[in-house]
């Protein structure tokens, strides 16, 4: 629901701040006060193209802000969670700038969107019914989904996508076998390639760091040998030899302990140092390079490394990637040499894949069928009230060829996907003689926005998530009498669960509203502006008036338009 409304710079509007209530609001005013500006303000929300003109002569920029109220509907948050928009305290708010060049920029929540993106995001908050709109309830693909939200066919639809899926993962596994399968030939020859190749130098995990280490021995092999010797004959082998040392020292200790000295753990460590200089003589004694290796041993262990080295230049490093490499080689052989029985699996498997899809599919349709039926019916119904009985309504459910495609419709090869296969197209005939045309080519604004408002009423109650804004321009248009203060009645029960803006020349229309918002021309600084505000009650009975009779207000009109408002 819109809370907030905010518009510089736009048409003869410098600055015009709007928060309609919840309910239904009726935006009246003269002819040309600008009413049609706030309705252009909407739909730069929702995307519509932007132009240069329509930004104030003598302004750089034009900027409209939208405050929306949360919780918004499922869809709606999925989309912005995919924008990378992510939702404030102050709900959703929508800024759409357009300079004196023409150039246009949006944000939602301060993040960066594409027009498009806001296209994608208006039938979630908003739905705009005017003259000769081109979007929303016009099209073909908005009217399908009405027409699912009519019959809940949320489970029946999630069916359709899933076998959908199911098909496409098969489908695509059956591509892939069928490359795979024409250049087996090739990549069995490069498979052999790799692994004789990988197989000749048989490398074991671990082996690299081992030769590395063994490499750095018999590099130093001399300087090995002369530390080796120094270090034992320090230790163990010289004349002063640090373990007779510390044997010595061992025994004078004990000595000394046994002369009643309480150095007992004294002579304990000493006995543990010892120990330990033994076990390090023993390791020392334990290592070196091997009697009769010299420079032949170290070329072999240079040759070994370089073979190896090549292996994980080709294959991928550490040596380890290159042993990972082998089994996935070995693995897509085995698949490779069994191609033929697993693409007849493959094959057999989007068969089965696509005549469960084709079922779900074809329930969808009758279904959709059935529910389309009952919507033209509650739509002509209240068509009667507003002075359009007798309109023919026809919705056309067509599927789409596609000569590629493997699904067939009366021997026909056509379009299929995750919403189910045909398209649904609204069909109206307004008046007797006429010949059946696209919704959105009525060719008169009020009968579209009536069509509009017919059809948003024969739905309401049956839609999931937050409410709507819906926005009618010109429904009222050669509208009078009992139509009139049917087609606010009409407009009255959507409000109940939507938020419904009307712009109106009829008193009949404006009396129903829950609010009223005129819309006036003011002179300010020499110039002409746009100005709106909310009516209390004294005073829309003097604007209904006004509708009512004209510029001249008599007593009349006032009691006409008073009689109108407590009639509500």
């Amino acid at each position: 629901m819109l809370e907030r409304l905010e518009v510089r710079g736009l048409g003869i509007i410098d600055r015009v701040v709007v928060e309609p209530p919840r309910g239904l609001v009726a935006l009246t005013g003269e002819t040309g006060a600008g009413k049609s500006l706030l309705v252009e303000s909407l739909k730069l929300l929702a995307g519509q193209r932007a132009q240069a003109e329509m930004v104030r002569t003598g302004d750089s920029l034009l900027r409209v802000e939208g405050w929306f109220e949360q919780p918004l509907a499922p869809g709606a948050t999925t989309l912005l969670s995919e924008l990378g928009v992510s939702m404030g305290e102050e709900g959703l708010v929508i800024r759409r700038e357009v300079g004196a060049s023409g150039r246009s920029r949006a944000w939602i929540n301060d993040t960066p969107v594409t027009a498009a993106a806001l296209q994608r995001l208006a039938p979630h908050l908003m739905a705009i019914h005017g003259q000769h709109e081109q979007y929303g309830l016009a099209s073909p693909a908005v009217q399908r989904r009405l027409v699912d939200e009519l019959a809940g066919h949320g489970e029946l639809l999630g069916e359709v996508a899933a076998a959908w899926e199911r098909w496409e993962t098969a489908a695509g596994r059956v591509r892939e076998l069928e490359s795979a399968r024409a250049r087996r030939r090739d990549r069995l020859d490069a498979i052999t390639f790799q692994l004789a190749e990988i197989d000749e130098t048989a490398p074991r995990a671990g082996e690299y760091e081992e030769l590395e280490r063994r490499r750095l021995q018999l590099r130093n092999a001399v300087r090995i040998a002369e530390l080796r010797a120094a270090l034992l004959a320090g230790l163990a082998d010289g004349e002063d030899a640090a373990l007779d040392r510390l044997a010595r020292a061992e025994r004078e200790l004990a000595e000394l302990s046994g002369c009643g000295l309480p150095l007992g753990e004294a002579v304990q460590r000493l006995a543990e140092a010892r120990m330990l200089v033994e076990e390090a003589i023993r390791e020392v004694q334990g290592v070196g390079v091997e009697p009769g290796e010299g420079p032949g041993d170290l070329d072999a262990v240079e040759s070994r490394l370089h073979r190896l080295e090549q292996l994980m230049l080709k294959y991928g490093s550490p040596l380890e990637a290159v042993l990972e490499h082998r089994e996935a080689l070995l693995a897509e052989r085995g698949e490779l040499l069994a191609i033929e029985d697993t693409l007849e699996a493959a094959r057999r498997a989007v068969v089965e894949s696509l005549e469960a899809y084709d079922t779900a599919a074809s329930a969808l349709e009758g279904s959709r069928r059935r529910a389309g039926e009952e919507l033209l019916g509650a739509v002509a119904a209240i068509l009667g009230r507003l002075a359009m009985a007798g309109t023919r309504l026809e919705l056309r459910w067509e599927a789409v060829p596609a000569p590629s495609s493997p699904l067939l419709r009366d021997g026909v090869p056509v379009r299929f996907g995750p919403e189910g296969v045909e398209e649904c197209e609204l069909l109206i005939a307004a008046n007797p003689g006429e010949e059946l045309r696209p919704l959105g080519r009525i060719a008169s604004g009020g009968e579209l926005s009536r069509v509009h408002l017919a059809l948003r009423t024969a739905l309401r109650g049956r839609r999931s998530g937050g409410s709507l804004t819906l926005l009618f321009d010109e429904v009222d248009a050669g509208l009078g009498g009992g139509a009139a203060s049917a087609l606010g009645s009409v407009l009255e029960e959507l409000a109940r669960e939507d938020q419904v803006l009307v712009v109106t020349h009829l008193p009949q229309v404006a009396a129903r509203a829950g609010a009223q918002l005129l819309v006036e021309k003011v002179p300010d600084g020499g110039r002409t502006v746009t100005r709106v505000r909310a009516l209390g009650k004294e005073e829309r009975i003097g604007e209904i008036a006004r509708m009512v009779s004209g510029e001249e207000i008599g007593p009349s009109a006032l009691e006409h338009a008073r009689a109108l408002l407590e009639g509500r």
